[in-house]
């Protein structure tokens, strides 16, 4: 019983720096860009750069986080990480400029980095095998709900509190406490299992590690699926969305903020309610063709669709984010086909890809709105063909997931 609470309390603790960083790198980025292109005159290529740093970090530093999180304690990793991203938003704070904003984006990706890979080892070593889609699935789903929070009540919290620099400022004092309440709560491991792990993941070398996840080829497979779907959609909704939802039927950022929020709620319930589902059918490649279809479809309609009402849009928006919550089973397939040394390197590869492709598709539309912008004068029609690029993106990962091999062990 003992051991059920702290495996639980562990999980959870944990969770809540996923909450914050996701709460800040998918929510207030958002909702405070739109405020700082008006405050710092910010061009189309400063949004671009400031799209794309943060993907582009977060990306490199997930291969050095899945390492370091195999090898070191990963109460310490994320203790410092979270003061890391606390100390990101202190400069958040103080930005008066694109090289500010730029220097905080940078520190806060280093520190959000080694958060989902340190939650995937820690969801296997503390809790049953058979209990990972779920537990990293409700990970998300609590992640995903701080954006959801974040797109709801920003635009009124940053109101309330005189703009986005007193809101940074709020947020960086928040990460700060959560940190010292990861160091007092996280253990890297159960009691007689630490001795286990360290020799299983040190006795390898780095060079013949990487040399066993090259020869992987469902795990590069799955990862291509899971950086297409994923990338796309935490990017959209990053950097994109509310500015295309502001377009789309000139609304207020309060509203258009609503929408953002809606696909994440779509993903927040998609999350747990895909890994049960995946649990109970008994099956992974089933569910990540149809959600690769189903999203290909709904992202299609919603960008090179006709004009919807606002309630049809909320439900396709809702039915897009759950759809995608499918590519949380590409980390189950992972977890499932990768040996324990493998795991943590594993996981962050998934990951730097994820974010790598949304750097890239975020620098691409950006090339293409500066371009089509010159010779367009319907800001909507750029848009549509600026965002068609993430259609591609999804159509892509949905034929990949058609040579993805069943993983779930029956």
């Amino acid at each position: 019983m003992l051991h059920r609470v702290t495996s639980i309390a562990v999980w959870l603790f944990a969770t809540l720096f996923a909450v914050y960083e996701l709460f800040i790198s998918n929510g207030f980025y958002g909702v405070s860009l739109q405020l700082q292109k008006h405050d710092l005159n910010l061009s189309v290529n400063a949004i671009g750069s400031l799209a794309a740093i943060s993907s582009l970090v977060y990306a490199f530093c997930q291969i050095p986080a899945g390492i370091l999180v195999g090898k070191f304690s990963i109460r310490i990793i994320l203790t410092l990480s979270t003061i890391l991203v606390s100390i990101g938003m202190l400069i958040y704070s103080h930005a008066n400029g694109v090289e500010q904003l730029l220097l905080a984006r940078v520190i806060i990706a280093i520190g959000s980095a080694f958060a989902f890979v340190s939650i995937a080892v820690l969801i296997g070593r503390w809790l049953d095998r058979d209990k990972f889609s779920l537990f990293f699935g409700l990970t998300q789903c609590l992640g995903n709900l701080s954006v959801v929070s974040a797109n709801m009540f920003l635009p009124q919290i940053i109101s309330l509190l005189h703009g986005w620099k007193h809101t940074s400022l709020i947020l960086a004092l928040v990460g700060f406490i959560l940190a010292i309440a990861i160091a007092l709560i996280v253990k890297s491991s159960p009691a007689g299992k630490s001795d286990s792990i360290k020799p299983a993941a040190s006795s390898i070398s780095l060079l013949e590690l990487f040399r066993q996840l090259a020869a992987n080829k469902q795990f590069w497979l799955v990862t291509a699926y899971a950086g297409l779907l994923l990338g796309t959609l935490f990017n959209f909704g990053a950097n994109w969305l509310i500015g295309f939802q502001g377009n789309y039927d000139s609304n207020s950022l309060a509203h258009s903020a609503l929408v953002n929020s809606v696909m994440f709620l779509g993903v927040a319930v998609g999350n747990p309610v895909i890994g049960a589902l995946s649990l109970k059918l008994q099956t992974r490649r089933k569910i990540l063709i149809i959600g690769a279809l189903s999203s290909l479809l709904l992202l299609s309609i919603l960008i090179l669709g006709p004009t919807f009402n606002r309630s049809i849009a909320l439900i396709l928006y809702f039915l897009f984010g759950f759809s995608c919550s499918s590519a949380i089973l590409a980390y189950s397939v992972i977890m499932e086909i990768l040996p324990t040394p493998l795991q943590g390197i594993g996981v962050g590869v998934c990951n730097t890809v994820v974010y790598l492709s949304g750097a890239l598709l975020s620098t691409a539309i950006a090339s293409i709105i500066r371009g089509e912008g010159a010779s367009l004068h319907n800001v909507l029609t750029v848009d549509k063909i600026a965002f068609s690029l993430f259609c591609v993106a999804v159509a892509i990962s949905f034929a990949l997931s058609s040579i993805i091999k069943e993983s779930f062990h029956k």
